[in-house]
């Protein structure tokens, strides 16, 4: 995301799997096969366009290890998708959370992460509750930033190109499928996001894609710019691989509307608008393209207008929505709100996008 991080570089524009019981020895066949026998995903966990129903995407940055209370009012809260976010990959295999740049949640092919959070994360389907879906926000780097993330996926795919205790390729005993392993099957997660805004490496992200579908997971992904890029990948993926894009509109990306790029890319995939809410950057005024939830409402009827398929759309981010109540936005700032507890103004922008 073109956004502020905790604990890790900004960045503009998690991946290590439990090994059960099989170890590769990198000689003699080549990294970049596929297993033979891919699971595919047998359900989206999305609602259904058909019966109107809207998707709607709550990007978590600020809940890890968060606490009962968080993770309660998302449950019932109305969106339907959570993005748990932000993750980063490291030189080692290592993955962080954004929230805590101390202690890995993934290291030496191990969950090694907040135990209450995984508790938590593995409530949010619990009924009643809205939630149905679970994604995992893979983020990159900003330009001339340190290398993290995207830059090891591009790296380990090619097998030359590995760290001391790094197992290059996508195939069972992989660092790259480990990671996704337990994002699946620790963590529970339905799909994987792509935010890349820096690396812009497609043939990687592609085979990503492939491992990822093959362990009966989605793909989806989160640009700003380069429709090329990103049609690029959406068109040399399997079929149902990428099931959604997150458009961001907001900083980097407050120009886009949703026209060119459903055009652009030239696919049923629906294409989601993202926004950014009053409360960002730790300011109640607007600040990169940041909305207040009349603005958004008032853009998503355009949005719907011009493209009446639209059922869905996305909030960057849970934080932002309690730094609007922290810093006491509807006094300090009439015009951006009238919203005095998290509770509310979630809800005032989940309405803003139905």
């Amino acid at each position: 995301m073109t956004k502020f991080l905790v604990g890790f570089p900004r960045m503009k524009g998690l991946i290590l799997f439990l090994l059960t019981g099989l170890s590769f020895c990198s000689t003699g066949f080549s990294l970049l096969a596929q297993p033979k026998s891919p699971q595919p995903p047998k359900s989206s966990n999305r609602p259904d366009p058909a019966k109107t129903e809207s998707d709607l995407v709550l990007f978590g940055r600020g809940l890890y290890p968060g606490d009962d209370a968080a993770f309660d009012l998302i449950r019932h809260s109305g969106f339907t998708t959570l993005m748990l976010s932000s993750f980063y990959i490291k030189a080692n295999g290592d993955v962080y959370s954004g929230d805590d740049g101390r202690q890995p949640i993934i290291h030496q092919g191990v969950y090694t992460g907040n135990e209450d959070w995984l508790r938590r994360v593995q409530s949010l389907k619990k009924q009643p509750g809205s939630v149905r879906r679970i994604e995992i926000l893979l983020e990159g780097r900003w330009y001339n930033q340190a290398p993290n993330t995207y830059d090891f996926i591009q790296d380990w795919i090619d097998s030359g190109k590995v760290a001391p205790g790094v197992v290059a390729g996508t195939l069972p005993g992989s660092t790259l499928h480990t990671i996704i392993r337990i994002l699946k099957d620790k963590i529970g997660a339905d799909a994987i996001c792509i935010d890349d805004e820096s690396v812009y490496d497609s043939p990687s992200i592609i085979e990503l894609g492939k491992m990822v579908h093959g362990l009966g997971m989605h793909m989806t992904l989160c640009p700003y710019t380069k429709i090329p890029f990103w049609k690029g990948i959406l068109d040399s993926s399997p079929a149902n691989v990428v099931d959604a894009i997150y458009l961001q509109c907001y900083d980097g990306g407050k120009d886009n509307t949703l026209a060119p790029w459903i055009q652009g890319m030239g696919s049923s995939v629906p294409v989601y608008p993202i926004f950014l809410c009053r409360g960002a950057f730790s300011t109640c005024g607007a600040s990169h393209n940041s909305m207040t939830p009349d603005e958004i409402k008032r853009q998503m009827q355009a949005f719907r207008k011009d493209n009446p398929e639209l059922h869905g759309g996305g909030l960057w981010q849970i934080a932002d929505v309690k730094d609007y109540i922290r810093l006491n936005c509807a006094v300090q700032d009439p015009a951006s709100g009238n919203a005095t507890s998290v509770p509310q103004y979630l809800d005032q922008l989940r309405q803003s996008l139905e």
